[in-house]
């Protein structure tokens, strides 16, 4: 009996340090340079991204606000960079852009349809097709994390 008690007493004090680590780690990100420079904007983007602008301190709000940020895409492109012999092997060269417009409260225009993009190369095996297709889906996600940083990092600039 004293050994099952032992045994409670460790599983009760792991989940309790499990669940203090789960609540560290899912706090507030702070995403891009100078965190500190932050503004009222109207956001006309994507839910992801527009979460990823409050998560670094700035204020979404329809009415009231500083300026306006417009962003189009992400847009995908996947070019053949080369093929082995056998055309086993394949490599790519994964593209992904967007385009960022930003206006001021009275509708002046600071940036119109700046397009951003970013290239990673991808090798391919069709002798393991699912997981290259799971490994493109990643290598897409994060060059798209790439870009939404850098479009903080550039209202960061203009504020």
């Amino acid at each position: 009996m004293n050994l099952l008690k032992k045994r409670a007493c460790v599983a009760l004090i792991f989940v309790i340090l499990l669940n203090g680590c789960g609540y560290k780690l899912g706090g507030l990100e702070v995403i891009g340079e100078n965190s500190s420079k932050t503004a009222v904007l109207k956001v006309i983007s994507s839910k992801e991204f527009t979460r990823k602008l409050k998560n670094s301190g700035f204020i979404i709000k329809e009415e009231n606000f500083e300026y306006l940020i417009q962003t189009e895409g992400p847009f995908r492109k996947k070019e053949t960079s080369s093929v082995s012999s056998s055309a086993d092997d394949r490599e790519f060269t994964l593209t992904v852009s967007m385009i960022v417009s930003i206006f001021n409260n009275s509708g002046e225009t600071i940036i119109e349809r700046k397009e951003i993009s970013k290239s990673k190369d991808y090798d391919f095996s069709s002798s393991s097709i699912n997981s290259s297709e799971s490994e493109e889906a990643i290598i897409y996600s994060d060059i798209e994390k790439i870009l939404q940083v850098e479009i903080i990092n550039i209202i960061r600039s203009i504020i």
